[in-house]
């Protein structure tokens, strides 16, 4: 349930205000020509109206009338608002924590949804679209680690033997069976999950590695498949496989990507096929930092040279020769910014609009955690624009941690794989 700042006064509306009104000195109109209230209006007409509108109006909207409900609650109308929504920041506060966006955030746990909409010249105003949840455990430190297709996926630090698959627009949550391969003592290894779809089967399946830094270094992987597995899978690999060590794992068309250690090869694991592969990095691209990001459903490279950035983007999927240096942001322009920075969408001016992160003043530090000598980063949002060559700060409220969110399109229904993995922990 959304928590609204502005409640509604009642479910009713005058009717005036959604007709025409007719001027008195006309006579009575037939109804060929008579204009019908909104909620009158065919199904697929409402549909394609409510459906562009911001995620805080349309639960608004949800509330006026039962045929506006009804509206909004059909699958198609899910679809159709999820093909129209805009990249979105998904934050998890912990209801036990004091990492909260301002003074007024609850302290119950709950999701908060920043919807990146192309800014307006004042900057962002943070839209405090609070989602409860159930999600509580007590003295535990619950994070989102992934997500895909607006399902999230959170997990207890750091022992991670806790992993609970949500839904934060329809309230749902299902929590995956505690695995049998745990972590050796946390300083000695490490765990990591990622989450894919499979277009071709609809199932939701969870990566789960483990990197263990006792010489031999190893590699293991499981995998769990939504609403069909009643316990992790170890996957069989006749190779080595391969490492995923201190890098972004990024999701598109149906394969998670990652950049090996050596800086020369980009791994992937195709999601339905249970299947590891590699191709090569272009020889031109650097070796400084490398990672992957997915920026308008295309592949993309950052590489962070010095204090500059390139992003490159393999524009036609598959094809390794369609590698194109789209944004050379020079040295001189990076100054001032952190250079960590990681693009998120283009904007309509052809601007790119970036996540950037910011050690935290010290007065924000003790009013967000009661600590004083702890360093904590924050998000800065910031556009590059090619044309006039200016990299700019987007002024928004409120603080947004770094590393305690995914960057999404949040979904107002739930896929099938995750409805059956509900209904199977109720039987």
């Amino acid at each position: 349930m959304v928590d609204e700042e502005d409640s509604m006064r009642g479910s009713k509306r005058n009717e005036t205000q959604n007709t025409v009104a007719l001027p008195k000195n006309k006579t009575r109109r037939s109804k060929k020509n008579a204009a019908a209230p909104m909620w009158e209006l065919p199904n697929h007409i409402a549909s394609d109206i409510l459906s562009r509108l911001p995620l805080k109006s349309i639960f608004r909207c949800k509330r006026v009338c039962k045929a506006w409900r009804n509206v909004i609650l059909e699958p198609y109308f899910a679809e159709l608002h999820l093909s129209r929504s805009p990249l979105s920041l998904i934050f998890y506060r912990n209801g036990n924590s004091n990492n909260n966006n301002d003074d007024n955030s609850s302290s119950s746990s709950h999701f908060e949804i920043f919807q990146l909409h192309d800014p307006p010249i004042s900057g962002y105003r943070i839209a405090r679209m609070k989602f409860s949840t159930e999600i509580y455990f007590p003295h535990m430190d619950i994070r989102v680690v992934a997500s895909c297709n607006g399902v999230v996926l959170l997990s207890n630090h750091p022992s991670k033997d806790l992993v609970i698959v949500c839904n934060p627009l329809r309230a749902q949550r299902f929590i995956l069976p505690k695995p049998q391969r745990l972590a050796v003592p946390y300083s000695r290894s490490d765990i990591g999950f990622e989450f894919g779809h499979s277009s071709a089967t609809g199932q939701y399946k969870v990566l789960r590695y483990i990197r263990t830094y006792t010489p031999p270094i190893s590699m293991e992987f499981e995998i769990y498949t939504l609403g069909i597995d009643d316990e992790w899978r170890s996957l069989r690999y006749t190779a080595k496989p391969p490492t995923i060590y201190d890098t972004t794992l990024v999701f598109l068309n149906g394969v998670l990507h990652w950049i090996g250690n050596e800086k020369t090869t980009i791994f992937y694991f195709d999601i339905e096929k249970e299947q590891f592969g590699s191709f090569p990095l272009p020889s031109h691209i650097g070796d400084h930092c490398t990672d992957l990001a997915v920026v308008d459903n295309q592949l993309y490279i950052y590489d962070r040279y010095y204090d500059g950035l390139q992003f490159w983007a393999m524009k036609d999927y598959g094809d390794f020769g369609s590698w194109t240096l789209e944004w050379d942001i020079e040295e001189s322009i990076t100054r001032g910014f952190d250079p960590i920075c990681k693009p998120l969408k283009m904007l309509r001016d052809g601007s790119l609009l970036m996540m950037c992160n910011s050690f935290c003043p010290r007065k924000q530090v003790i009013k967000i955690t009661l600590v004083p000598n702890v360093q904590i980063k924050k998000i800065i949002l910031a556009s590059y624009n090619p044309q006039t060559k200016v990299l700019k700060k987007i002024k928004h409220r409120g603080i947004l941690l770094w590393g305690t969110s995914v960057a999404d399109v949040p979904c107002l229904f739930s896929p099938m794989g995750f409805e059956m993995a509900i209904l199977k922990s109720l039987r």
